[in-house]
C-alpha cells in the first residue's frame, strides 16, 4: 500500500474489504451567502448617510480617503485598508476628494465563525499590516472573478462557484488575522448555543409559513426562559438578537419569492403573511434602501443574482 502524505487532522476506518480510509477534509454544513457587491467611484465632497443592514460588510479602500462615522467613533480608511461593518451597526460615510471602494456584503451561519467576526467587531484592518494584506490579497481576488461573456445558467452556475471559492479564501484570511489576536474561539455554553439554536429553528420555520409577526418573547417563554435572559443567550451565539435575526429571516425569504418573476409583489407580501402590500413595501424598503420593483430590476439575469443596495458592478448570491 502506497503512503498518502496527510497535512491536516483526519480520521480513519478499515472498510469492509479491508483498506485503510482517511477522511482528510472535515465536514462543512453550512451557509454562507454573498449577498452583494459594488464598486463605487465617488467625486470630491460624496456622502452616504447613516443606515444599517442586517448583513457582514466589508470595505476596500482602494483610492482617496473614506471617512466612516459609527455610534461615538470616526474611522478613516486609506488606500489598502479594510473595514469591517457588523450586522445592524449604523454607519454614515464620505470623502473629501475622489475615491474607489470595493463593498462586499456577506452573511455566514457557520457559528464558531460568526462569533469569532462578532467578537472582533466592527473595526479597521490597517493595510500595510501582515494580515491586512493577506485580507486585501483575498478580496481583490474576489474582486476579479470575471463573469461569462454570456449569461446562460451554466456560466452563472460557474460563475457562481468560482465567486464562493473566492469568497471562501476571504472569510479564511479574516478568521486567521483575529485568531493570531487570540488564538481561542469565543467559548459559549450548551444552554447558550441550544437555546439559540432552537429559537432560531423556531422564527425559520413560522416565517416559512408565512407569519408575519413572530412573538419573540412568547417564543422565548414556550423554550421555558425568561425573555430577557433568552435574547441574552441568543445575541451571545448569533451576535444579534432574536429581533433582528428575524427581520434577517425574512428578509432573506423576501428577496428568495422576488427572484420569481412570475409571482407579484402583492403574492409576494401574501406569502410572507401581509395583508397590505404597501405595509410590505414599506417594510422592504427599510430593510434594503429600495422598493421590491426596484429590487428585481436591480437582480441580473432573470432575477438570479442579488444586490442589495444601488451599485455599479454586481455578483451573483452564492
Amino acid at each position: 500500500m502506497s503512503t498518502i502524505p496527510v497535512h491536516a487532522p483526519c480520521t480513519s476506518f478499515s472498510s469492509p474489504n479491508g483498506d485503510d480510509v482517511l477522511i482528510v477534509q472535515p465536514n462543512l454544513n453550512a451557509t454562507f451567502s454573498l449577498t452583494g457587491t459594488h464598486l463605487r467611484i465617488v467625486p470630491p465632497g460624496w456622502s452616504y448617510p447613516r443606515h444599517d443592514h442586517p448583513y457582514f460588510e466589508l470595505i476596500l479602500q482602494e483610492q482617496g480617503e473614506q471617512h466612516n462615522r459609527l455610534t461615538g467613533r470616526s474611522l478613516t480608511q486609506r488606500p489598502g485598508d479594510v473595514l469591517l461593518l457588523c450586522p445592524f451597526d449604523a454607519h454614515a460615510s464620505s470623502a473629501p476628494s475622489a475615491a474607489s471602494f470595493y463593498c462586499v456584503h456577506f452573511d455566514v451561519d457557520e457559528l464558531a465563525l460568526r462569533r469569532l467576526l462578532c467578537r472582533a467587531g466592527t473595526r479597521l484592518i490597517d493595510g500595510e499590516s501582515d494580515s491586512g494584506r493577506r485580507v486585501r490579497e483575498a478580496l481583490q481576488s474576489l474582486r476579479t472573478v470575471a463573469g461569462p461573456e454570456a449569461a446562460t445558467p451554466e456560466s452563472m452556475l460557474v460563475y457562481r462557484l468560482r465567486s464562493g471559492a473566492a469568497l471562501f479564501e476571504v472569510l479564511a484570511r479574516l478568521a486567521e488575522a483575529f485568531l493570531q489576536e487570540d488564538g481561542t474561539l469565543p467559548e459559549l455554553s450548551q444552554v447558550a448555543l441550544q437555546t439559540a439554536s432552537r429559537l432560531a429553528e423556531l422564527i425559520q420555520r413560522e416565517t416559512e409559513r408565512g407569519e408575519s409577526s413572530v412573538c419573540i418573547e412568547s417564543a422565548i417563554r414556550r423554550l421555558g426562559y425568561h425573555p430577557d435572559y433568552g435574547n441574552m443567550l441568543f445575541r451571545q451565539v448569533y451576535g444579534m438578537s432574536a429581533r433582528q435575526y428575524r427581520s434577517l429571516v425574512k428578509l432573506k425569504r423576501a428577496k428568495t419569492l422576488l427572484l420569481d418573476n412570475e409571482m407579484s409583489v402583492q403574492s409576494v407580501a401574501e406569502r410572507m403573511g401581509y395583508s397590505d402590500t404597501a405595509h410590505f413595501s414599506r417594510q422592504f424598503k427599510r430593510w434594503t434602501g429600495m422598493s421590491p420593483i426596484a429590487y428585481r430590476s436591480n437582480t441580473g439575469i432573470a432575477g438570479k443574482a442579488e444586490a442589495n443596495i444601488p451599485q455599479d458592478f454586481a455578483m451573483p448570491v452564492v
